[in-house]
């Protein structure tokens, strides 16, 4: 096809540039404190030139800046101004010329200039998106440079939406570009290259707004361009040079204004992408954040390394030192005002977007925050949870010192008075000595009962090892009512577990016999995989209370060694109480 001013037959353009320089903002003055050299020396005070303060210096670095902006805009304006007037000069002079299509021609190229200064992002995207409207508005004038634009489109599309060309796949293709810029190809050469580009960037990229945009923008105008040669070449009859490009100039005038837009898309995308990370599925440490980084990213090598310490580095999930840097992969390091927090070990070009990999970041130190804190708290229940188990453990000593007391000390010194009231009771003549005798062995032999009844419900300290059983059979032969018991060879404790069992099955068979008006209650110890099973079943009236203070005082032990405790008991079924401790 022709265009007015001996343009090329064919031009693309399209992707994401900006107009304006990357000016980053000056350091803040960091000798605000420090005296001038002069001044140090004793020197003139004409000569002691007055060092800024910080504010000072930030002020005036911002004044610089803004000058600098200004300049560079106004060079900007000049430049394309003049590329403006020189290119409709060249197409009015152009054979066949007509107002309208002069008026499209650098409507393609402003198109692209003012896209690049509207859309927001990576200023080095933006300015490649700049250069392919400049270069469209100089070939207008300039027959050398007539492929120039469709060359910078591809370096543009390629790099959206950093910018920058990361792989070595895609500089193979800004290499093709070279041929591209000055005229070497053919126009289905050129349409090749731009299906190229849209086939790596679906192979590299992801599926979102950062490769929708290129995509769309590379297969629309390679197939504008695949068209037209096809049309000229096969059917030149009908083919109009005029309609060819005004197509292709339509195509353009498309990408160019979708460019701001998508460079929107991308970054709400990266806004939301902590959001995305965070929400919608629980983590599960950092291999699970990890697994969801992966996803997200379209990365699925992506791993998640934790600070440790200056001694140690960066360790995994099961605290194993992983030397960070090297290798095929790419290393993300995350830090905060604290230090340093993580590392994200990748092989995504995503990353390489300086705000995609800040957003990164800030999820990686929120996660990493999260399971701090998920560590600190488990620390502390594990804190609590063995004080009170210390506190359970202290309590059945002195419960059993008293008892052991009791049985060994007061026990047998009842029993020996009782035995001696009661042998001198017959030798005593006087009725009222004789009476009080008698009342007092009667006393004596009820305190007796009243202690081996409260010592009854106390383990032997002893415990452990498979002494449950001994503990159980004499609780057993007390009982009013009938009971059997139990207990497996292999299910035995240690002291604090058979201890436990000891109080459940004490407490549950002192209920069925006070309260379940039961006729038979079963003892049964056994072990179940890793975890040891007591079982206390009568064939009572049921209805108890799980909740009352005896059976969650059994639940409470029970959690001290990470048990648990269930109560079955429907009205007129019998009550079953289970405990169970994992070894």
């Amino acid at each position: 096809m022709q265009k007015a001013g001996e343009r090329p037959t064919a031009y693309a353009a399209t992707g994401d540039t900006t107009y304006g320089l990357d000016l980053d903002a000056v350091t803040a003055c960091t000798r605000g404190a420090h005296q001038s050299p002069y001044q140090a020396q004793g020197a003139s005070p004409l000569l002691a030139l007055p060092i800024c303060g910080c504010h000072d210096c930030s002020v005036r670095a911002e004044i610089s800046n803004r000058i600098r902006d200004a300049a560079a805009g106004f060079a900007a304006t000049l430049v394309l101004v003049t590329l403006v007037v020189l290119a409709i000069r060249a197409d009015v002079a152009a054979p066949h010329a007509s107002t309208w299509l002069v008026v499209l021609d650098v409507a393609t190229g402003i198109a692209f200039v003012v896209a690049a200064a509207l859309a927001p992002g990576s200023n080095a995207e933006r300015g490649l998106m700049a250069a392919v409207g400049a270069a469209w508005l100089t070939a207008s004038f300039l027959p050398a440079a007539r492929s120039l634009p469709q060359a910078v489109l591809v370096v543009s599309l390629i790099a959206f939406p950093t910018g920058r060309v990361r792989g070595l796949s895609r500089w193979l293709l800004v290499g093709l570009a070279v041929p591209v810029a000055i005229g070497l190809l053919p126009q289905i050469a050129v349409a090749a290259l731009f299906a190229l580009v849209t086939l790596l960037v679906l192979i590299e990229g992801r599926p979102d707004t950062a490769t929708g945009y290129p995509t769309v923008a590379a297969i629309t105008v390679a197939a504008t361009l695949g068209a037209s040669w096809s049309v000229a070449r096969w059917r030149a009859d009908v083919f109009d040079p005029t309609v060819a490009l005004v197509g292709f100039e339509l195509v353009l005038l498309a990408v160019a204004i979708a460019f701001p837009v998508a460079a929107q898309a991308v970054i709400r995308s990266r806004a939301r992408l902590a959001d995305r990370l965070l929400a919608g599925e629980r983590l599960t440490g950092l291999d699970g954040f990890a697994v969801v980084l992966g996803r997200v990213l379209g990365d699925p090598s992506v791993q998640v390394f934790r600070w440790h310490s200056p001694d140690v580095g960066y360790v995994d999930e099961g605290g194993r030192l992983v030397p960070a840097g090297g290798g095929d992969r790419r290393w993300l390091t995350v830090d905060d005002p604290d230090g340093r927090v993580a590392v994200v070990a990748h092989q995504s070009l995503v990353l390489d977007d300086p705000p995609t990999a800040d957003a990164v970041a800030a999820a990686v130190r929120l996660a990493v925050r999260h399971l701090r804190l998920q560590e600190e708290q488990r620390q502390q229940l594990a804190e609590l949870e063995a004080s009170r188990a210390r506190i359970v453990a202290a309590a059945d000593r002195e419960r059993e010192r008293a008892a052991t007391q009791l049985r060994q000390d007061v026990g047998p010194s009842l029993q020996r008075a009782q035995s001696e009231l009661t042998a001198v009771r017959p030798a005593t003549r006087h009725p009222a000595v004789a009476g009080s005798l008698d009342v007092v062995v009667t006393e004596l032999a009820t305190a007796r009962d009243e202690i081996v009844e409260l010592v009854a419900g106390v383990p032997p300290a002893q415990l452990g090892g498979g002494r449950l059983r001994a503990a159980l059979d004499t609780v057993a032969q007390r009982s009013p009512v009938p009971v059997s018991v139990t207990v497996d060879a292999d299910a035995a404790g240690d002291a604090d577990t058979e201890s436990a069992f000891f109080y459940v099955c004490s407490e549950a068979l002192a209920n069925a016999v006070k309260y379940a008006d039961a006729n038979r209650i079963d003892i049964t110890v056994r072990r179940v995989n890793s975890a040891i099973m007591a079982t206390v079943s009568d064939d009572g009236q049921g209805g108890a209370n799980p909740s009352g203070s005896g059976l969650q005082g059994l639940a409470d032990r029970l959690a001290t060694l990470n048990g648990r405790l269930r109560v079955d008991s429907a009205p007129g079924a019998g009550t079953t109480v289970t405990a169970v401790v994992t070894d």
